[in-house]
């Protein structure tokens, strides 16, 4: 395993498969998988407060995608034909150790944008970045915090106006401060993912950002759209590096979104499960260039492997 971006390591994620069995008769799957790196509390300190009755936000929303998997499945029906049709970017986790004519073939697939991790070398990668501008695809960059403003000016400096003009938007460039994020949007597109729950919506009296990464896997979808609505931003939804599971709930929620919101909603970032080795989950998984394929089953699909699995309760304290 190598590590998928500048903050991860490469350890092994530890993560669950929830089954939720309501009252009324509903059975739900989901995910949960926290990144500690990222600031999450780990598996056992959640698995630890579920069985004591407290729920963290990512619990919570694992028991939400859970209902709307239970909902699909009680009417027979698969999450991925409740929406509409949207494409993925393509995710390259270290731009250093792109082969020569990859971009050619990911475009030739259909991709129309790519997301790069960076972090590790930003003079490598700024360096590398130049080729793209050969390959006429968008670009969405993903410091995940790391660094600073000179850090990142000295960056986007460094990189070809044509390769500029290509960039989406920049994710996360620098731990969220409003007068150096304002300086850092008057280069290029901002996007906030991770450091969005540091952002004090409440008192700001403009946006301190363009688009608004939605993670179902922890984050409120309701409450998060509904910022893009009063801020006049731009969402993409993006998987969080999870289970196929989790992937599928969120390419379920684009394609919802989509279909409710519109031009509101940008290409998605949830292919990321080509990034792990293959298992029997990933293996019942296809894609057809950036968009991913339903699952046969109903809900998110996965019908017999969900099924043939050992549960074992959570039993409160």
């Amino acid at each position: 395993m190598t590590s998928l971006n500048a903050v991860s390591g490469v350890t092994p994620r530890e993560g669950a498969l929830l089954k939720v069995v309501w009252s009324d008769g509903l059975e739900g799957y989901a995910d949960l998988h926290p990144w500690p790196e990222l600031g999450d509390a780990p598996l056992s300190e959640q698995l630890a407060d579920l069985r004591k009755g407290r729920m963290s936000l990512m619990v919570e929303q694992s028991i939400w995608l859970a209902r709307r998997d239970a909902s699909a499945r009680k009417d027979n029906k698969n999450v991925m034909d409740l929406g509409t049709k949207i494409k993925n970017n393509f995710v390259i986790s270290d731009l250093t150790q792109l082969k020569p004519g990859t971009l050619d073939e990911i475009r030739k697939e259909g991709f129309d944008t790519v997301k790069v991790k960076v972090g590790r070398d930003l003079a490598k990668e700024a360096e590398a970045l130049t080729h793209l501008a050969a390959c006429p695809l968008y670009i969405r960059l993903d410091f995940n915090g790391l660094g600073n403003w000179q850090v990142f000016e000295k960056f986007m400096s460094s990189i070809p106006r044509s390769v500029r003009a290509l960039i989406e938007y920049v994710e996360d460039p620098f731990p969220f401060d409003l007068a150096s994020w304002s300086d850092a949007r008057k280069l290029v597109k901002i996007a906030a993912d991770n450091q969005a729950e540091k952002i004090p919506w409440e008192s700001l009296k403009r946006s301190p950002c363009d688009v608004l990464i939605i993670k179902p896997a922890k984050l409120d979808v309701d409450k998060s759209v509904e910022l893009c609505k009063k801020w006049n931003m731009k969402a993409a939804v993006t998987s969080y590096m999870d289970h196929p599971l989790g992937v599928v709930h969120a390419v379920s929620v684009a394609m919802e979104l989509k279909k409710l919101h519109g031009d509101m909603i940008l290409e998605s970032g949830c292919l990321t499960h080509r990034l792990y080795q293959m298992d029997s989950f990933a293996a019942q998984m296809s894609s057809q260039g950036p968009y991913l394929l339903k699952v046969k089953g109903t809900g998110v699909g996965f019908d017999k492997l969900l099924k043939g699995l050992t549960w074992q309760p959570v039993k409160l304290q």
